[in-house]
């Protein structure tokens, strides 16, 4: 389907080198192990993976940071990238933290190592793209570090290892080509010695996968594709006239198996991009995967449930087998991607602890799953204003909330298991839901897209979800701008996160209260971070301008 309240651009060469500096941190270096991803979320060792643990919580157990302290939060150093200001340009990196280095990204895959404790820069690299079709800008979200290198993924669909210490390129590997669509967003994740990263490009029309490739030497040790082939079983699924949850979904079901046969080869194309770092569970072995939107062919959504679009997914790390998949949306033509990481937790359900994951999606709604079956435990209360959710594209438009731009959007949640809660950021944006008429003469069964409203009441929130029961604890709104940055809570009861302005927050995780803030800088952060170094506590968040940290004292 068309969505033209999407950016695309073109990725051009960019022609930068390496650069290399000899200003390395004074800690040694340490392989990242199995045992230290591991043991990431006891809070000894820095921040080892995107969501700080395998599981995605961003929990980060505190020492000196609490309700009392954190007003004395301030700027302790920063590191400008050095280019050149870009207005309405996000940062979407979760910066890495280990043995006193600091590793950040910035647009076009320009890494940044800096030293952690003084912010100077050791050494960047930038990746030279091929161009590259982009629906939405030339974000990325992070890097992995396993053994003693730094993983990339990089918008042109390669995998790039660099030595930690001096930025060089130790392989690469290409793992799909650039030129039909595919590209990489998501930081890749490290986990039972493989790196698995997944592809995007849904709006162009790729198939979309899943890989796990060897750290030492990049081969490719499998690849799950998020579209199955008619021998897998094919992508129609079960024809459903409603969501999982019984909302009703505006389909002629007859119509479109009798279309069947003229897109019988439209699954080669489907889409069911993943944009989002997977979590993992290593008890289970599982991997748990989040899959965006189905593609369409001339835009028209081909028949069918699209298989596994807009679906959690959860994979044997091992082989990358199906284990099960429950989809949220099926025969999605809104374009109601999942694309914030999952999270997963224990839940107390009755006499006994089910292992739940959690994804919230641009839906509106968080879906809490039993990890082991995929059976749904429950879906959550919405985190913003739901209307006409599900519409049917009318010439007159039909008014429709979330959209393409609200929801759960891309930003991580964060979970605690001090408070029981789980954190996360959504934005009210209604549009409005119009026939393309450049489409088969407009037929409002083929094909329809949203366009924004001008002066739209638009606002973000922050919402405190109950497992337990799905209900909203607490939800604090921002009025006219996008929830667009990430959380991260502590187990001392703070709540940070930042908005489009640049504003840094840190809320009581229990009640909502507003504690501390500042502008650390002009606008559009990344998802915070809180780590310890040398005894002490440390924050630290990334922009368009580059990475800012803040602690409790003065310069070191």
């Amino acid at each position: 389907m068309p969505k033209r309240a999407r950016f695309l651009a073109l990725l051009v060469p960019l022609g930068f080198a390496c650069r290399h500096e000899d200003r390395r941190p004074s800690e040694p270096e340490r392989p990242v192990t199995e045992e230290r991803l591991r043991a990431a979320a006891s809070g000894t060792d820095g921040w080892l993976t995107y969501g700080y643990d395998w599981g995605n919580r961003r929990y980060v157990p505190t020492a000196e940071l609490n309700r009392q302290t954190v007003r004395g939060l301030h700027k302790i150093w920063d590191h400008d990238l050095d280019v050149l200001f870009r207005r309405g340009v996000r940062n979407e990196s979760t910066p890495i933290v280990v043995d006193g280095l600091l590793l950040y990204t910035d647009l076009k895959n320009l890494v940044m190592a800096v030293d952690a404790r003084t912010g100077k820069e050791v050494w960047r690299y930038q990746p030279d793209l091929k161009p590259t079709a982009l629906c939405c800008g030339v974000v990325n979200r992070g890097v992995a570090v396993y053994g003693d290198r730094v993983f990339l993924a990089t918008l042109d669909a390669r995998v790039i290892a660099l030595d930690r210490l001096s930025g060089k390129v130790a392989w690469e590997t290409t793992a799909a080509p650039p030129a039909e669509g595919y590209s990489f967003t998501m930081a890749p994740l490290a986990a039972d010695g493989k790196i698995i990263v997944a592809a995007s490009g849904g709006e162009f029309g790729i198939r979309g996968f899943v890989d796990a490739y060897d750290p030492a030497t990049g081969r490719r040790l499998w690849r799950f594709w998020t579209v199955p082939s008619p021998d897998q079983g094919g992508w129609y699924g079960r024809w459903s006239p409603t969501t999982p949850d019984g909302e009703r979904l505006p389909r002629d079901i007859p119509r479109e198996r009798r279309d069947s046969a003229r897109y019988a080869d439209a699954w080669k194309k489907g889409g069911a991009s993943v944009y989002a770092t997977p979590a993992y569970d290593p008890a289970l072995r599982l991997l748990f995967v989040a899959t965006g939107n189905p593609s369409g062919v001339a835009g028209v959504l081909p028949p069918g449930d699209n298989l596994y679009s807009t679906s959690l997914l959860a994979l044997d790390i091992g082989t990358g087998a199906l284990k099960w998949y429950y989809q949220m949306v099926p025969h999605n033509i809104w374009d109601y991607d999942n694309a914030s990481p999952p999270v997963l937790f224990d839940l107390a359900v009755g006499d006994s602890t089910v292992p739940m994951v959690a994804e919230a999606g641009k839906t509106g709604w968080v879906y809490l799953l039993d990890r082991r079956t995929g059976r749904q435990v429950r879906r959550s209360d919405a985190v913003m204003p739901l209307e006409n959710i599900f519409p049917r594209a009318s010439r007159a438009g039909v008014l429709a909330s979330p959209g393409v731009r609200g929801g759960a959007n891309w930003p991580p949640p964060a979970y605690s298991p001090r408070t029981g809660l789980l954190y996360v950021l959504g934005s009210y944006v209604p549009m409005r839901f119009l026939v393309d008429t450049a489409i088969n003469g407009g037929d409002p069964y083929s094909s329809g897209y949203f366009v924004e409203l001008p002066d739209t009441n638009t606002f973000g929130t922050v919402s405190a979800i109950d497992p337990a029961t799905g209900r909203i604890r607490w939800q604090v709104k921002a009025h006219r701008q996008l929830m667009y940055g990430g959380a991260v809570v502590t187990d001392s009861g703070l709540l940070f996160y930042g908005d489009i302005q640049g504003f840094l927050y840190a809320l009581d995780a229990g009640t909502g209260e507003i504690l501390w803030r500042d502008r650390a800088a002009k606008g559009y952060v990344g998802p915070p971070i809180v780590f310890r170094l040398d005894g002490q506590d440390r924050v630290a968040i990334t922009s368009r301008e580059g990475i800012v940290v803040y602690g409790l004292n003065g310069r070191r």
